[in-house]
Parts: structure tokens; sequence; C-alpha cells
């Protein structure tokens, strides 16, 4: 049987639900286009599966849990483990299970969610998480499906210029604020770039006339799917971080995960007022994703940017030389001289 590929995320691990989600019945999914199937053993491990039965290709979501933690197929009855390894195949007294396989995936629960890694699960490197999970840090997971390109949901995550437009009332009341007392207020950038094409844009808010910045915060892209982004607090021993994964399901929609964590308030009720509002301002931003056109991030010169764009431009560059090495002959790279 062939073996599939995932077109964005070959080779690296992705956040896909919330573990809370996963409970004792198949559940299916998609994951970069590709149908997955998730299920408890009888241990409680969560376990993952290309979601199609190596037999007639029958999705293996539809089917049930058998009583050894398998999963059952609903048209022959085949049995696979999360492995993929067939464990009976009714029928068929001599036949070679260890002939027959489903395809197996890599998967870890941590801290409130279903990871898998999108490749052999045999070659899955560790699960190198960002350092968000310390005991003395809290804060809510809160997850959004979009019709709108992978690409195009990373883009306006790190774009910080739409914050006090869309988010006025919101995330954007400071920036607002700011950009009501001057005339001549300017978003202003400094971009570090790091390895595999990973990059951290500082910005503040330049008032003019020799005033004093202010509204300072970073946002850094971990490609090729992940972000992160500082919430400033007017306490400097209080830290509040934004982990975000924008997931490719299809080529044509999308999944946020948000991971809010903060190393202050775990039991007092403000910081668990903004957890609430996180959902609020993800859906702030729904009509801009899903009305734009194209729904992918453009790779060539169809858009106009300007200065306060600096992550957008850098993950605009970032995009189009990966896309490069991945599809050296697509069209619109010809047409712009790619």
């Amino acid at each position: 049987m062939r073996i599939v590929t995932f077109p964005n995320l070959q080779g690296n691990w992705t956040p896909l639900m919330a573990a809370k989600k996963l409970r004792k019945r198949p559940h299916a999914d998609m994951l970069d286009g590709i149908p997955i199937v998730l299920f408890r053993d009888t241990h409680g491990n969560a376990q993952a599966l290309v979601d199609r039965c190596p037999h007639r290709s029958v999705k293996l979501s539809i089917g049930k849990l058998a009583d050894d933690g398998t999963i059952e197929c609903p048209f022959h009855g085949w049995r696979f483990d999360g492995s993929g390894a067939c464990r009976h195949l009714p029928l068929n007294p001599d036949a070679k299970l260890e002939s027959v396989r489903a395809q197996g995936l890599a998967v870890k629960e941590y801290s409130g969610m279903i990871w898998l890694f999108a490749g052999d699960p045999l070659n899955a490197p560790p699960l190198n998480l960002p350092p968000m999970y310390d005991p003395d840090w809290s804060g809510a997971i809160i997850i959004k499906d979009w019709n709108v390109h992978w690409s195009r949901g990373v883009q306006t995550q790190l774009d910080t210029a739409h914050i006090p437009f869309v988010h006025p009332k919101t995330i954007g009341a400071g920036l607002g604020r700011a950009l009501g007392r001057k005339s001549n207020v300017r978003l202003a950038t400094r971009t570090e770039r790091g390895e595999g094409g990973s990059f951290k844009v500082h910005w503040w808010i330049d008032p003019g006339d020799g005033a004093e910045p202010s509204d300072a915060g970073w946002v850094a892209f971990h490609p090729p799917h992940a972000m992160s982004i500082i919430i400033p607090q007017k306490r400097t021993d209080h830290h509040s971080l934004l982990f975000i994964w924008t997931v490719p399901v299809t080529d044509k929609s999308s999944r946020t995960i948000v991971v809010a964590r903060r190393n202050f308030g775990r039991y007092a009720l403000l910081p668990k007022f903004f957890d609430a509002l996180t959902p609020i301002i993800l859906n702030e931003d729904k009509r801009n994703l899903e009305t734009g056109w194209p729904s992918e991030v453009p790779i060539g010169s169809e858009e106009v940017s300007m200065p306060a764009d600096a992550p957008s431009i850098e993950f605009q560059k970032w995009y189009r030389d990966w896309l490069t090495k991945k599809m050296p002959s697509r069209p619109d790279m010809i047409a712009e001289g790619g």
C-alpha cells in the first residue's frame, strides 16, 4: 500500500486537537489534507493512523474499537493496533498478519493537547516544545477552525499593524489610544533572524517629537506554522505569552490552536477573564481571514506592503523560499521569475 506523505508538514510535529476531545470511540480528523483517525487503546493512550484500511480503503474511523484496544474496520472486520499492525484478519486463518499494515503515526499527549508527527513514526525526533509548560505557568487552550489557507492564517497572527483596527476594544485598545494621541505615530520594528527561516520582530509605538516609546512587544515565527507573541504587562516580573499554531487541515481550511501562558494569576479572576476573551479576539479576525483573496499568501508582488508590515513581509519571504524549494516548477513562481 502506498505510504502517504504530508505536503506541508512532512517531518514536523504539530498539535491537532484538545486531548479531552479524544474519548472512547474513534475520532475522525484531517491533517494537511490527509484523513486521520485517532483513538485510545485499552490503557487510555492516544493512537493515530491514516484513516484508511489497507484492504479496500474504507475509513477506519467509521468502525469501532475492539475489546483488545484495536480499531476494527466496518467492512470486513480487519483489526489494527496503534502502530498500524494487523492483529486480526477474519475468514483468512492462513494469512500472514505481518504483511498487512495500516499507516501508523507517532502521537503524544502533552499538556492538554494531542500532537502528531507528520511522517515516518520510526524516524520521529523528540517532541521539543517551547518553554511554556513550566508548572508555575497557567492559561487556556483555544482552538478555532477557519475556511482559509494555513499560510494566510500564519500571516494574520504575525501581523501587529492590524491590532488597533480589528481589535480596538480588546488587545488593541492601548495601541488605539496611542494612534489617537498623535497624527505622526509610527509602528517601529527591529527584526532578528534565526536558523531555518525563524525570526523575531520587536515592535513599539514611536509617538514622534522625541516622546518616550510605548507599548513595546515582539512576535516570533517558528517554521513552518508556529509563532509566539508576548503580551506586555505593567509589572516587569509578570510575563504573558501566546503560542499559536496554524495547522493545515485541507488546502482550503486550517485550524488555529492558541495556548495562552502566564506566570501570574493562576487563581485570580482577571487573568481568567482575559482567557475568556481569547475566543472573542480570534473571532474578530474571522471576516478578514475568510474573505481575503487569494486565500493563500501570494508569493509574488500582488500585495503592497509598508514598513509597519515587517512581520508579514518576513513571512512572505520565508514562504516564497520554502515553496521554491518544495515546488520549483510552480507556475506563479515562473511568472515572477522564481
